[in-house]
């Protein structure tokens, strides 16, 4: 009697929708139908995608296709889709635009959110091909586009971000990250200035010896600043030339180096900017001549100049127009000490940026090139073709560091301190940026200690630097994002329209529900090898202007689920599997009592 009664109750169990579904192990049936777009380029990003297509089934979203393709057939169902031209809108995947992309980004540090998500950005007058409208997030940007005040453009930068961390017309799935070699003690270097080529090598120092040697690549090859293209040859050059602004140490905003302080204000009816620039009157050219106010419009006349080669001359030009709108101020005089004044063009609310400008000392370099032309610009300083000196007077500035050997055929870079640096005291006596030939190489030399620093783009992983003594990896973020851009004018995820409840709410909360699906640290463990951080936004948490109240979106099926039900989709299993699963459970408990009765 008492076997009977228990196939009776296992039978109600296996009725039971809850234990169908648990035991099944197998998705709801799809309520929705999308397509993923997805570059073919990166291998760890289609990963990720497939992995996120496999979690968003738990939900009853399922991918119908998932196209792998190249960024040349991209853009066409993105950025360049034809709006404005032959239609209003990026429609669906199906009509020839896109559902959701998988697509990554690389920020500024500042953290610019110019042309991305207000209205009057949507392609083809701006990057907003997420086809994003929210008239609050507009007002609040008009507001954000004016606020050259640091302090009120992070508060309106903090609303944008909140707002569209709610409204999610991206979302962030990972950070990646840059993993260093670095010698075990090592002092002074801000990881995020270091990946972003902005460090601050004044602070540095390896106490052992006073000497840094850092491990690169690449070859270095480039003369000046002029035409520089090579992210490693901008390195030691932005520790040579002086700027009237730099990135700050361990805070990153800008602050004053050649200059004493920066004023700006600016007039909203006619649309344009002022800056007063005060140098410091300790500045000085490292040797020893002092830097004036005239050296300062010189060298953003060289930048504003084609012939120079400058890769600054059009945002130059875009924001100063011409020579006349940098001049001396007449009432401070060409002394050191003195005040520039520069006119913009118009109101930029990161207007710091351009006045990170590198500077020369005018009475020298001006001179050579009315002597020997625009040429001298291209002599590798300390040549055997520098026979003027013309190369080493076009990178003497008045930064922390000097050029003071060049080995073209090796590609090694020497630098020493400046002695009239007039910032915090250098600390290290020597500085040396070498070209390593491959990874293997790069990791030996590290170990032997020949380099203190290997860099990220050498592409090492942990297991390179495990258990082996005196050296240590480095793990930076590169404000470098991984996202899953949504089209929001599609009726389920943008608009709502087909949604069962018909509203853009309902379309939220389903964009919502697959963000609680996204595993984002088992991407980082797993598929980037812990080479990254999960994404909180789609604004990396290296940027200064991002808003660190934010918290990651949980992994969380079940409250993705509840959302999916909130916005009128509710889970069900089909009632053809229903009935294979309760046939199958119920043979076999049918076997089990009839062994039982043969065993009897």
């Amino acid at each position: 009697m008492k076997t009977k009664f228990d196939i009776f109750i296992l039978i109600l169990i296996l009725l039971t929708p809850n234990f169908l579904l648990g035991v099944q192990g197998q998705n709801p049936d799809p309520v929705i139908y999308i397509n993923f777009l997805t570059p073919n380029t990166n291998p760890a990003r289609i990963q990720w995608a497939n992995l996120i297509e496999q979690e968003i089934a738990k939900i009853g979203i399922n991918v119908s296709f998932e196209d792998l393709t190249g960024w040349g057939n991209i853009a066409p169902r993105t950025w360049a889709y034809p709006v404005g031209v032959e239609y209003d809108h990026i429609p669906t995947f199906e009509d020839g635009g896109y559902d959701v992309l998988f697509v990554g980004w690389l920020w500024d540090l500042d953290g610019d959110l110019a042309s991305m998500y207000e209205t009057t950005a949507i392609i083809p007058l701006g990057d907003n091909y997420y086809q994003y409208s929210n008239p609050t997030y507009d007002a609040i940007f008009e507001q954000y586009l004016t606020s050259v005040d640091f302090t009120e453009r992070m508060s309106n930068s903090h609303q944008l971000q909140a707002i569209i961390y709610e409204d999610l017309p991206a979302i962030g799935i990972i950070y990646r990250g840059d993993l260093f070699g670095f010698k075990e003690g090592l002092t002074g270097i801000d990881n995020l200035l270091l990946s972003t080529s902005n460090y601050r090598i004044e602070y540095w120092d390896d106490p052992d010896d006073n000497i840094i040697k850092y491990g690169i690549p690449s070859d270095l090859s480039e003369p000046n600043i002029f035409g520089a293209e090579s992210f490693y040859d901008k390195q030691w050059m932005s520790q040579v030339y002086g700027c009237p602004l730099k990135r700050a140490q361990g805070t990153h905003g800008w602050e004053p180096e050649v200059a004493e302080s920066l004023y700006t204000e600016f007039n909203l009816v006619a649309g344009t900017q002022t800056v007063e620039m005060k140098l410091d009157p300790l500045a000085k050219f490292s040797d020893g001549e002092e830097v004036i106010p005239e050296d300062i419009v010189y060298s953003y006349q060289m930048h504003m100049t084609p012939l120079s080669g400058s890769a600054d001359y059009s945002t130059m030009v875009y924001w100063f127009g011409d020579n006349s709108s940098i001049a001396v101020d007449a009432d401070t005089g060409n002394v050191a000490g003195g005040n520039v004044t520069f006119e913009m063009t118009g109101i930029y609310n990161f207007w710091e940026y351009l006045y990170n400008i590198p500077i020369l000392d005018k009475s020298d370099v001006e001179p050579r090139i009315n002597a020997r032309g625009w040429g001298i610009l291209d002599i590798m300083p300390f040549s055997v073709a520098d026979v003027n000196g013309d190369g080493a007077a076009l990178v003497k500035s008045c930064g922390p560091m000097m050029l003071t050997a060049f080995d073209i055929v090796n590609s090694v870079v020497k630098l020493e301190p400046n002695p009239y640096w007039l910032g915090d005291p250098v600390d290290l006596d020597e500085f040396y940026l070498a070209f390593i030939s491959g990874k293997d190489s790069a990791v030996a030399s590290l170990i032997d200690g020949t380099i203190d620093i290997m860099d990220a783009q050498f592409f090492p992983d942990w297991t390179d630097f495990e258990g082996v003594t005196g050296i240590e990896g480095v793990l930076v973020t590169n404000l470098r994002h991984g996202e899953l851009s949504i089209n929001m004018k599609h009726p389920v995820l943008g608009t709502g329209e087909l949604t069962p409840v018909g509203t853009p709410e309902a379309a939220k909360k389903v964009r919502h529900a697959i963000s609680h699906c996204i595993p984002r640290q088992t991407i980082v463990d797993d598929i980037l090898n812990g080479l990254g951080f999960p994404a909180v936004s789609t604004m990396p948490d290296g940027c200064v202007d991002f808003d660190n109240s934010l918290t990651p979106y949980t992994y969380d099926i079940s409250l993705a689920t509840t959302l999916m039900e909130e916005a009128g989709y509710f889970s069900t299993i089909s009632e053809y599997s229903n009935v294979l699963l309760i046939i199958f459970m119920f043979s076999g408990i049918v076997s089990v009592y009839v062994s039982r009765k043969v065993n009897k």
